[in-house]
């Protein structure tokens, strides 16, 4: 590479020496001079660059004659500054509804069981945003300031906890869901946004039918209520939407014969864009389908043993009746001494029992449904023998 460097620079001595003479003689007039001069001071600074290995420069033309182009002037020596980078549009995509606890970052509380929600990660083009009430095993406790200043279209925020709100946690235009009398309504005001109570139903009862196969649901109205969805469980499960209605009541049929099913009732709104809100969930309310517990159970020594009595359940098939006496220092169980088969036979007498001595009974009544016994809970009275 350097050879070539060297090889460069002779020829252009070379082509130098040989114009200058000639350019010189033909120079007539002061103009031509000049030109002659800076056609040499061209060639000079071409030389100077090759020996150096300057690539940045263009090679002037060999003409005497030519006239330089502005291009041959130095270039500046402070680049142009970079054009500002645009701020990103998020586009609109609709409705979008987030209810899901990945959409959140936290920070714990000193307490460990206490967190705020310090930032987001969800969809940034969220219409309909609710705020959960646990994150984890911690309790959302407070929304930090600006969590959420960057989703243009968030409309409707819905919180069912009482928790405390930074200034400028959510855009201008924003709808607050909230129970009346919580924080969230206090910062809404604060902030100038709208506010909406979300209210739950005062009461929530159930009751089963007599076939022990299905359970009617009865609440009361919630102000500005669309409609009310009803969440279910089985035994000790979660809890899932099973229906959605617009009356007060419901029969859920089709259960299954001696388990236990638990409700609540939550209200739904409709906002101002049409997106459906969730309320506050109602009180829980029960339905075992199970016979009902045997009721006045009551046991009176009589001569020679004890009589045990209870009231008539016209629901139920039958009862069963267990015993054990009790001996100072043994440790004794119940034993089954008879099962009834007739719900209008509503008392058992007990005979040969020891003068004195002490006896437990408990009964329970039950359900024959398709060949299987349905058993209520057992309820205990205890007499002594006469």
């Amino acid at each position: 590479m350097t050879k070539f460097k060297k090889y460069v620079s002779i020829l252009l001595s070379v082509s130098l020496i040989a114009g200058i003479a000639p350019m010189d003689a033909q120079a007539k007039t002061v103009e031509d001079k000049k030109a002659v001069v800076q056609t040499i001071n061209e060639k000079e600074t071409m030389t100077a660059q090759a020996e150096t290995g300057s690539s940045e420069t263009a090679a002037p033309s060999e003409s005497p004659s030519a006239t330089p182009s502005a291009s041959a002037s130095a270039a500046p020596s402070t680049p142009p500054s970079a054009a500002p980078t645009a701020t990103p549009v998020i586009p609109s995509q609709g409705k979008v509804v987030v209810d899901a606890e990945d959409a959140f970052s936290t920070t714990a509380g000193s307490d460990g069981k206490t967190c705020t929600i310090s930032g987001y990660k969800g969809n940034a083009a969220v219409t309909t945003l609710y705020i959960p009430k646990e994150m984890g095993d911690k309790e959302v406790t407070a929304i930090a300031a600006n969590v959420f200043a960057a989703c243009p279209y968030l409309k409707n925020v819905v919180i069912k906890n009482d928790i405390d709100i930074a200034a400028g946690a959510f855009p201008a235009g924003t709808e607050i869901w909230a129970k009346s009398g919580a924080k969230a309504q206090t910062y809404a005001q604060a902030n100038g946004l709208t506010f909406h109570p979300l209210d739950s139903t005062a009461s929530l009862t159930g009751k089963k039918d007599a076939s022990f196969t299905k359970g009617t649901l009865t609440w009361t109205a919630v102000n500005g209520a669309v409609s009310y969805n009803v969440y279910r469980k089985k035994a000790k499960g979660k809890y899932s939407l099973y229906k959605n209605v617009n009356t007060l009541t419901y029969t859920n049929e089709k259960l299954a014969a001696g388990a236990t099913y638990t409700y609540k009732i939550r209200p739904v709104f409709t906002a101002a864009d049409g997106e459906s809100i969730e309320g506050v969930d109602s009180k829980e309310a029960a339905i075992a389908l199970t016979p009902a517990k045997v009721k006045k159970l009551k046991a009176k020594g009589i001569r020679g043993g004890i009589q045990v009595r209870w009231a008539r359940n016209k629901n139920v098939t039958g009862y069963q009746v267990f015993m054990k006496v009790h001996v100072k220092g043994f440790k004794t169980s119940f034993n089954r001494v008879k099962t009834i088969k007739k719900n209008k036979v509503t008392g058992y007498r007990c005979k040969m029992l020891v003068r004195g001595m002490k006896y437990s009974y408990r009964v329970r009544a039950f359900k024959t449904i398709k060949g299987k016994k349905i058993f209520g809970p057992f309820v205990m009275v205890t007499a002594k023998a006469k």
